[in-house]
């Protein structure tokens, strides 16, 4: 148990913010397992159709850190209901789309949401555990987005499928509204930030600052590297033989492969950032290149798949708990600033995905891939200062 040290209100508030960020990413990334069933409902093709991602990763890469300054007095508490209230509206919106737009302006809005819940879950973990297990609660709340990933891809393809992907939109608004349920009962009240009225952050010195620019350009260039490849996974995987009949169970067992990832981190998060980081990155590329052309197909290349996904889950507690630790400024805008730029790197990822996926096709898009990943491998290597070998070995300054 990597918490039975705590009192049982500290956990059962990690689980209900493992909860929320279930259902966040469960929002987020439904459209994925979705795109095929959306491209022909709305007659647009696949690369368009990821815009619905892109509509999402834009809304919090704009507003995450503005977001999170200007709610800075709110309950936190409040806040995080507030989030899960504003998932269940956007599903709606997006279950009832007449038109591709409007399905796009409900994306919209739920990235609002993803604003700022997903900028103050890290925070608000850290809040409720000593600093010495800041790491691994950031890694055991992060897990709701692994599972995210486990369910929410395949689930939403799964019920696609079934009863088409109106309905599985519908469902995922039921989620919303009983997490909202637990977290209300479950989710203990923390104090906001220190002065926690709106204003600017402060960067509380140059090598804190330099510090934390490093680890954010670092989350931002392994979030574009996944999403340039990842949000068009299932066409990908259906290029490679996969029947189409076995996509939601591949895309199940791509998603349950990655957990694994997140486990190995948060045994390595408060310990060893630099090797954990760097074989997380590794397992990236290495995946992201088996699926190249046509070197494996059918079962195999969903192997590739979940080896990259696993690499990928791993890498999110190391930038989340390197951004906290750096200590350049509040949890909360460290947090926001990291949710931030996993967005931008999705919203560029979908975006550019779509276009050379439509222009060039999977060879160029997969290279692609594999070469942003392999900066954001090499700058890891060369950032001994935010992603020491060892903890210990190297402070920020506060």
């Amino acid at each position: 148990m990597l918490f039975k040290t705590l009192p049982g209100q500290a956990i059962a508030g990690l689980c209900a913010l493992f909860a929320s960020t279930f259902i966040a990413v469960t929002t987020e990334v439904a459209p994925v397992g979705l795109l095929i069933d959306m491209s022909q409902a709305f007659h647009i093709e696949e690369g368009h159709a990821g815009l619905a991602v892109s509509a999402y990763a834009l809304l919090v890469g704009l507003g995450a850190v503005p977001l999170t300054i200007v709610t800075a007095r709110m309950d936190r508490k409040m806040l995080m209901l507030l989030c899960l209230a504003g998932y269940v509206v956007s599903n709606l919106i997006c279950a009832v789309a007449p038109t591709f737009p409007v399905l796009c302006l409900g994306r919209a809005l739920g990235g609002l949401s993803h604003a700022v819940l997903m900028s103050i879950a890290a925070a608000y973990a850290s809040y409720l555990v000593p600093e010495r297990m800041t790491g691994r609660a950031i890694s055991f709340v992060y897990g709701g987005t692994s599972l995210g990933s486990v369910l929410g891809v395949p689930g939403a393809a799964a019920i696609g499928e079934l009863a088409g992907w109106r309905t599985a939109l519908w469902v995922i608004s039921g989620l919303a509204v009983m997490l909202t349920i637990f977290i209300a009962l479950f989710l203990p009240r923390v104090r906001a930030p220190a002065g926690g009225s709106p204003r600017l952050p402060t960067l509380r010195s140059r090598h804190a600052a330099r510090i934390f620019a490093i680890v954010i350009s670092v989350n931002t260039i392994f979030f574009f590297a996944h999403n340039l490849l990842y949000t068009y996974v299932a066409p990908l995987l259906l290029a490679h033989g996969l029947p189409e009949s076995d996509l939601s169970i591949a895309l199940l067992i791509t998603g349950a492969v990655s957990v694994s990832g997140l486990w190995g981190a948060g045994r390595l998060v408060d310990s060893f950032p630099a090797a954990g980081l760097f074989g997380g990155g590794i397992a990236m590329l290495t995946g992201m290149s088996l699926v190249y052309d046509h070197m494996l197909s059918g079962w195999m290349s969903v192997a590739a798949v979940g080896l990259w996904c696993a690499g990928y889950a791993a890498v999110i507690p190391f930038v989340m708990a390197g951004a906290i630790r750096a200590r350049a400024t509040s949890a909360d805008v460290a947090g926001a600033a990291i949710n931030s730029s996993s967005n931008i790197g999705i919203l560029f990822g979908s975006a550019i995905g779509g276009h050379l996926l439509i222009t060039l096709g999977f060879s160029v898009l997969c290279l692609a891939s594999v070469s942003i990943a392999l900066i954001g491998i090499l700058l890891t290597v060369f950032s001994p200062v935010a992603f020491p070998r060892k903890l210990g070995d190297t402070h920020p300054v506060s």
